[in-house]
């Protein structure tokens, strides 16, 4: 880290980790490990689902959703050091996809406590709650800009999941996807020029990055299986992502221009495994 900083002036990943959700007895847990895929450790053990990490901005928490129930979810803040566990949101509705604001002050997420799933914010301090969409389509998926002034989410208000970019307090909504009918699962890059997203083509489900105004997209991953799930490396230049190109879901990374030889699987076995999130420097 120190000799990439020297270098390039930019902090680098060496001591980064990443939150991953992996099969545990027939149930659904939450990991870290890091960045090369080294050091896993278990961090719940509930024996049920905990699904979608998302590290707070110091790499303290870790949040996500928990079901309660089969048709109930909670989002949670779990404080990685001690255990202890903050219920943030607990609704009977569902509760998915949360993203914590740069500053570490807001949560964006998805609910559908309005009947279809809309986006809200969460006032990580006052817990007071803002609805940001407004739509009969479903929103979900909120990922922040670096900036913390816009989000970028998924939406079928079209007739089909595409990406669209809005105001962070839900303004100016816009489509920034309109190659192929299924593009969803947005996050936003560290250095704000592209959005990693989900992205169906003819040969199946893949990774692409599609500039934040729409003019540019290029097609990150290829090959057989379904990838999905794109998270940034701190530094912009890699992507983690699930797929299931070996047979069951596995964590892989890439590096952020597509080269085929920089693929490489981090978690090995069997072990169904999903949803990565690398967290910050």
């Amino acid at each position: 880290d120190e000799m990439v900083y020297r270098f390039t002036g930019e902090q680098g990943i060496a001591r980064t980790k990443i939150a991953y959700v992996s099969e545990v007895k027939g149930a659904r847990e939450l990991f870290v490990m890091d960045y090369d895929g080294h050091g896993r450790r278990q961090v719940t053990a509930d024996g049920f689902l905990n699904l979608m990490p998302r590290w707070s901005p110091d790499r303290r928490f870790l949040f996500f959703t928990s079901y309660r129930t089969r048709t109930t979810q909670d989002l949670v803040a779990l404080e990685l050091s001690s255990g202890k566990r903050e219920v943030l949101v607990s609704a009977e509705s569902l509760n998915i996809t949360p993203a914590v604001s740069p500053d570490g002050t807001a949560l964006a997420y998805a609910t559908s406590l309005d009947g279809n799933a809309e986006i809200y914010r969460l006032d990580l301090v006052t817990k007071s709650r803002e609805r940001l969409t407004f739509h009969a389509g479903g929103d979900l998926s909120p990922t922040w800009s670096p900036s913390g002034h816009e989000l970028a989410f998924t939406s079928d208000r079209s007739g089909r999941p595409q990406v669209y970019v809005m105001g962070s307090d839900g303004s100016n909504a816009r489509r920034i996807t309109f190659q192929g009918e299924y593009n969803g699962a947005p996050t936003w890059s560290p250095r704000g020029d592209w959005i990693a997203h989900v992205c169906r083509v003819p040969e199946g489900y893949k990774i692409c990055v599609t500039s934040p105004d729409g003019r540019e997209r290029r097609q990150i991953t290829t090959g057989p299986g379904i990838d999905d799930s794109p998270s940034w490396s701190p530094d912009g230049r890699h992507l983690v992502f699930s797929s299931s190109i070996d047979g069951r879901s596995a964590i892989y990374m890439i590096n952020a221009d597509g080269d085929k030889r920089s693929r490489e699987r981090l978690t090995s076995g069997e072990q169904y495994s999903s949803t990565p999130a690398w967290s910050p420097a």
